[in-house]
């Protein structure tokens, strides 16, 4: 999980300590945009080897649901 935050805060631009698994990052990521959306899908193909489709990614709120999609505990 340490790892999937570190992760997310680079591509949200932002430092690992000011996101959580709560962050609903389309609202409490002020940077937020579909260019920030889509580098979060790669990320997730590159590193956890997950496929996300656009319709899946819509339906994430929270870091959290991003995460689930990656580790399937």
């Amino acid at each position: 999980m340490k790892k999937f935050l570190e992760l997310a805060a680079e591509v949200f631009e932002v430092e690992p300590e000011d996101i959580s698994m709560e962050t609903v990052f389309r609202e409490d990521i002020e940077e937020f945009s579909s260019l920030v959306g889509f580098s979060l899908i790669v990320m997730m193909e590159d590193e956890y080897g997950v496929k996300v489709s656009v319709d899946e990614f819509l339906e994430c709120q929270t870091v959290g649901d991003l995460y689930s999609k990656c580790v399937k505990e």
